[in-house]
């Protein structure tokens, strides 16, 4: 109970304060200021602005008659009611707008002189020409697989041409008369094709052949027949035979089919020899018949020595026949040193067209000595060539 009496003491004692003391903080207001007015109406301040200003003159100016057009008359406007006290002001009449002076009619222009007309014909330009700017480089072509690489490209010869190592035109000996021999004719030889570089299966174009084909299937073997089958009617029972000796003539029989088979083996042994000839062996091959093979073979024998094939060394087996030409068939690589795979292929290569290009009609070697020169080993070695 008495913190509810001490707390409205203290409000009523603040509001008692508020209401005695409030005031004396208070400012007091500023003083109003007050201007007389004096209302007029409009008569009397017309007449007060009348006297502060003086009359205004007008002199009435007459206006020059337009030429040649009636005066328009404009309908005066009403004035208004005059006030008692300002002068009344005439306001000047209009000045007609003078009308527009006619446009001149277009004067047509004069025609044009008759042209000269010359019985000369006049010359003709010649056109100029055009200027067509060509690539300054052209793609470059794609060599043409050739079995012989050499320094200097050689176009592939014609099909009736003679291949041999210098270029020989063909030589047709002229009519001669009767009494004189004619010369034999010379036919045109040529070069074997030959290109800069060897080009590869990854360079040529690809085939749109299959590399390879499947093999057609085998027809089903049809089952034979089986033969009917004939049942043996049973022979009716004959006595029994007395033995009776044999002959001593079957010894003899038996000799003469041996003496038969004997003669006909004979017979084929001899016709399989006879169908091949003795191959002449002769004394071994001198040093110098070596040399003279070798030498042939490696004139056409070419390596590149900026490839890896350059480094390889290879020896080749090869078949002669009896006029001295190889048969392709046999020549086979024996071993290789140095280097694999692609540049073992590449020297071998190069050694079979070496074996193939020079041979021309065969090579000179002696007939007599067949059998030793008949199967040669060749070493392609490019620091020497061998040959054994």
């Amino acid at each position: 109970m008495n913190t509810g009496q001490y707390i409205s003491g203290a409000g009523h004692a603040a509001l008692i304060l508020w209401v005695l003391l409030g005031g004396v903080f208070v400012s007091d207001p500023p003083p109003m200021e007050v201007s007389e007015v004096q209302v007029l109406s409009e008569a009397e301040f017309a007449a007060i602005t009348a006297a502060s200003q003086p009359p205004e003159s007008t002199v009435d100016v007459a206006a020059p008659p337009a030429p040649e057009a009636e005066p328009v008359t404009e309908p005066s406007p009403t004035p208004p009611p005059p006030d008692p006290t300002p002068a009344q002001v005439s306001e000047p009449e209009p000045t007609p707008a003078p009308e527009p002076e006619p446009e001149p009619a277009p004067v047509a222009p004069p025609p044009p002189p008759p042209a000269d007309v010359s019985d000369t014909a006049p010359v003709m330009q010649p056109p100029a020409e055009e200027t067509v700017r060509l690539p300054d480089t052209s793609p470059r072509p794609q060599p043409r697989p050739s079995p012989r690489v050499a320094p200097e490209p050689v176009a592939p010869p014609a099909p009736d041409t003679e291949v041999a190592p210098d270029v020989q035109e063909a030589v047709v000996p002229d009519e001669a008369p009767a009494e004189v021999t004619p010369e034999p004719e010379q036919q045109a030889t040529a070069p074997e094709e030959a290109a800069t570089e060897i080009v590869t299966e990854a360079t040529e174009p690809p085939s749109s052949a299959p590399d390879v084909s499947v093999r057609p299937r085998t027809r089903p073997a049809l089952a034979p027949t089986p033969a009917p089958q004939q049942t043996a009617e049973a022979a009716p029972e004959k006595p029994a035979e007395k033995p009776v000796e044999k002959p001593a003539a079957e010894p003899a029989q038996t000799d003469t089919a041996d003496a038969v088979a004997d003669a006909l083996a004979q017979a084929l042994a001899g016709g399989t020899t006879s169908s091949r000839p003795d191959i002449p062996t002769g004394p071994p091959m001198t040093s110098g018949e070596k040399d003279a093979m070798r030498v042939a073979v490696q004139q056409c024998w070419v390596v590149d020595s900026g490839s890896l094939a350059s480094n390889v060394t290879v020896t080749v087996a090869v078949e002669l026949e009896q006029n001295g030409r190889v048969i392709s068939d046999s020549i086979r690589m024996i071993r290789s040193e140095g280097g694999s795979g692609a540049a073992v292929d590449v020297a071998f290569q190069a050694a079979r067209r070496a074996l193939l290009r020079c041979q021309g009609d065969g090579y000179r070697l002696p007939a007599e000595k067949y059998g030793q020169w008949q199967n040669i080993e060749m070493t392609f070695d490019p620091d020497g060539m061998r040959m054994r």
